[in-house]
């Protein structure tokens, strides 16, 4: 063999051999045992049956030599009665058979008893007679599936069968006259296509689990679905499962640090042999700690995992002014629906976080507290949606003019407005607000200025105040002339608007002033050109005879 290709088969193996060792093969189901028994001659029962049995060793993973079958003229009740007495030879006690009968029944007038019909045999198979050779065979636990079809006229007769085959059975009985003849191996032959059979997550098919299934199925609405023994009993084992939970739900998942959904989450594929790590988390709660799940990966194997989370706090405590009690602070965090009054310990704490209410993560928010009309607090945090964020909130007295920015800032405009009102009430003299709140009032006073007689001249002063503030000096003169008319001589507000406007026509004063001086200059030079003119007018010596 050349070097060449003994690298190249060096490289096959060793990927071979790790691909074995990555993907963990599920082990076989060697306590299962299936006798199925085809007692038709129907061409399409019998390729159910063949699939049913090769999903029986694909996706249930019982060996082949532990599925036993028979069919159409071979189906002889000595032929069943060999068969069974061939897996009881077999198996252990503790094993457990599943027989799987499909065919005709009947129920002999007069008699408590079903038959099983046979090929050859008119009286068949009595449901006593069977359940005495399944005890032959010593086997504790025998899982009983009739599929019958009955030319019958009585269907409800069959629900008064006094014996019940094996230790758990599941007998489906309807009219061999109207009844799709394998509704029933279809519907098993789809329930077993798909991983997600299973209404108790046990990852267990049971006969409990097939009734529920099938008894609202059109197919099924007019015969006998009659569940006996054991219910519980299982019919396949399914594929190994996590089931992760949290209460409430919608929390992330990770396995071993990959996200892999939402809870509530059933988890059947990509499972790995072993312990993995799963973690949570969901914003507004608390990340609590991560849980181990060890999985054997064997067929039937369920694993749970959940959490009750805990809400995360925006909590803390409210501080009064000067020591007082802060009793009946509203406490909120702005542009949200939460909102709390706090007693005179003054604490807060905010941790009910519905879907609706839950805050943006990464996002900067406002925590505003507001004690009567004057007293105000805020303070910011970011929210990281995962830990607890405490923050004190001190209560400071604040002036008209502060609250009426505080509240603007809110987006509160008529609580911006009517502070600021109440504010002038007590002084005209106010500091520079925002510019946005600065129009925002400068709008709503002139708007009143303008559109009634206004007779109060503190809201002309302060109109033109914000006229000026806002850059608008045209504007503020013409409310500073209205209050030169309005106010009262010598008063304050007369005084003032008289230093506004020449403050304001300061540069028309002056120019006023620079053309009245030129003028006069102009003047005293033409009368001086003209005194000098007539001065050497008279000492021309021509003129002096």
């Amino acid at each position: 063999m050349s070097k060449q290709n003994i690298i190249f088969t060096s490289i096959f193996i060793f990927l071979m051999l790790a691909s074995l060792v990555s993907t963990p093969v599920l082990s076989a189901d060697s306590d299962t045992h299936w006798l199925i028994v085809d007692a038709t001659l129907e061409a399409r029962a019998h390729e159910l049956v063949n699939a049913l049995i090769e999903l029986l060793t694909t996706r249930g993973k019982i060996p082949s030599e532990q599925i036993h079958h028979v069919e159409g003229a071979s189906a002889t009740s000595e032929e069943i009665y060999a068969m069974i007495q061939e897996v009881g030879r077999q198996t252990a006690p503790q094993d457990t058979l599943i027989f799987l009968y499909h065919g005709m029944v009947t129920k002999p007038r007069g008699m408590n008893a079903m038959h099983l019909l046979t090929q050859g045999d008119e009286q068949g198979i009595q449901d006593a007679t069977l359940n005495d050779w399944f005890r032959e065979t010593g086997r504790k636990r025998t899982v009983v599936i009739v599929d019958g079809y009955t030319e019958d006229t009585n269907l409800n007769a069959y629900y008064a069968n006094r014996e019940t085959l094996g230790t758990a059975a599941f007998n489906s009985i309807q009219s061999a006259e109207t009844a799709n003849p394998t509704s029933l191996l279809q519907q098993l032959h789809d329930t077993l296509t798909v991983d997600t059979t299973d209404t108790n997550e046990n990852r267990q098919f049971s006969i409990i689990e097939s009734y529920e299934l099938l008894r609202d199925h059109p197919d099924f609405v007019d015969g006998i679905l009659a569940p006996t023994g054991d219910v519980e009993a299982a019919l396949l084992k399914l594929s190994p499962a996590l089931k992760i939970t949290t209460f409430p739900e919608g929390a992330e998942i990770s396995i071993n640090d990959v996200e892999v959904g939402n809870t509530p989450k059933l988890i059947t594929e990509n499972l790995q042999q072993g312990t993995s790590t799963v973690t949570v988390k969901k914003a507004g709660y608390i990340i609590p700690p991560p849980k181990t799940a060890e999985l054997q990966l064997e067929l039937g194997e369920s694993v749970h995992i959940g959490w009750a989370l805990e809400p995360i706090a925006v909590h803390g405590t409210v501080i009064g002014v000067s020591d007082e009690s802060p009793a009946e602070a509203v406490v909120w965090i702005d542009r949200t629906a939460h909102q709390q009054v706090v007693a005179a310990d003054g604490i807060y704490r905010f941790d009910e976080w519905k879907d609706s209410g839950v805050l943006n993560l990464g996002e900067t928010y406002t925590l505003y507290v507001k004690q009567g009309d004057l007293n105000y607090g805020s303070a910011t945090f970011t929210f990281d949606g995962y830990t607890d964020i405490m923050q004190s909130l001190q209560l400071v007295r604040r002036t008209w003019f502060e609250v009426a920015q505080i509240e603007f800032d809110r987006h509160n405009h008529q609580g911006a407005v009517t502070a600021f009102q109440n504010g002038i009430e007590l002084t005209s003299d106010f500091p520079q607000m925002s510019p946005d709140l600065t129009v925002l009032l400068l709008s709503s006073f002139a708007n009143a200025v303008e559109n009634q007689d206004v007779q109060d001249v503190t809201y002309l002063v302060v109109t033109a105040k914000l006229a000026e503030q806002h850059g608008q000096p045209d504007l503020a003169k013409k409310y500073w002339e209205e209050v030169k008319t309005k106010a009262e001589k010598g008063s304050a507000a007369a005084k003032l608007a008289g230093q506004r406007l020449w403050q304001l026509n300061r540069g028309r004063y002056l120019l006023n002033i620079g053309l009245i001086v030129l003028l006069v200059v102009l003047l005293a030079s033409g009368a001086w050109t003209f005194w000098k003119f007539r001065k050497s007018k008279r000492t021309v010596p021509g003129n002096a005879q």
